[in-house]
């Protein structure tokens, strides 16, 4: 009879414990389930998201290889650039173009792809490219501002040669010979044994 009481008692017990727990036990159960399907749900849509961009970003390099680019490879650019643009293609693509159309003496496009580029570059590296890009033709069609403004923004410490560089530039376009010497000469020293022949010489040709 102790025996039966304590098998009932056990069974009453874990009934309270069922009623008591069961509902947040099912409820956390579903909630790990769903939380690990739904990230793999996630991941598949982000490898397809990326593969889809990458399909588009490589119709845009092979026409502008095959020096097609026409109001096609444009749509698709702006495809990127509107739904790709949390992936690296959306800029890349832009950069593709814009080299492209700077090559057919287009600068004004270029200018236009490259700050596309710039905006909407979601790695960083791509935007410091883009960026160092789009001061040149900046300084090109005399936007000395535009070009001031982007040079003043924050970048990554490895491309301060490059920065100094087109500071010696732009400084030398406004014919601010001292201040052109002074970054041309940071430039120098940054890049060390590295320094191009082409750096060099444009702080020769400004003097002592």
């Amino acid at each position: 009879m102790n025996e039966y009481e304590t098998e009932e008692q056990q069974v009453e017990a874990l009934k309270k414990w069922w009623k008591e727990n069961g509902t947040s036990l099912i409820v956390g159960l579903f909630v790990g389930v769903s939380a690990l399907f739904g990230w793999r749900y996630y991941s598949e849509q982000q490898n397809v998201h990326a593969v889809q961009a990458s399909d588009l970003y490589m119709q845009v390099m092979q026409s502008a290889a095959l020096q097609r680019v026409d109001d096609k490879t444009i749509d698709i650019n702006n495809q990127l650039i509107n739904e790709y643009s949390d992936t690296p293609y959306a800029a890349l693509s832009s950069l593709a173009l814009a080299k492209f159309e700077y090559e057919k003496d287009n600068v004004d496009v270029a200018v236009a792809q490259l700050e596309l580029a710039v905006k909407h570059a979601s790695d960083d590296l791509i935007k410091q490219i883009s960026s160092l890009r789009l001061v040149r033709l900046y300084i090109e069609q005399e936007k000395y501002t535009e070009a001031q403004a982007l040079l003043n923004e924050t970048h990554d410490a490895a491309y301060d040669a490059q920065y100094e560089e087109l500071k010696g530039d732009l400084y030398n376009a406004q014919g601010d010979v001292e201040q052109a010497r002074l970054a041309y000469d940071k430039a120098i020293d940054l890049q060390g044994l590295a320094a191009s022949k082409w750096l060099k010489l444009k702080r020769q040709n400004l003097g002592a």
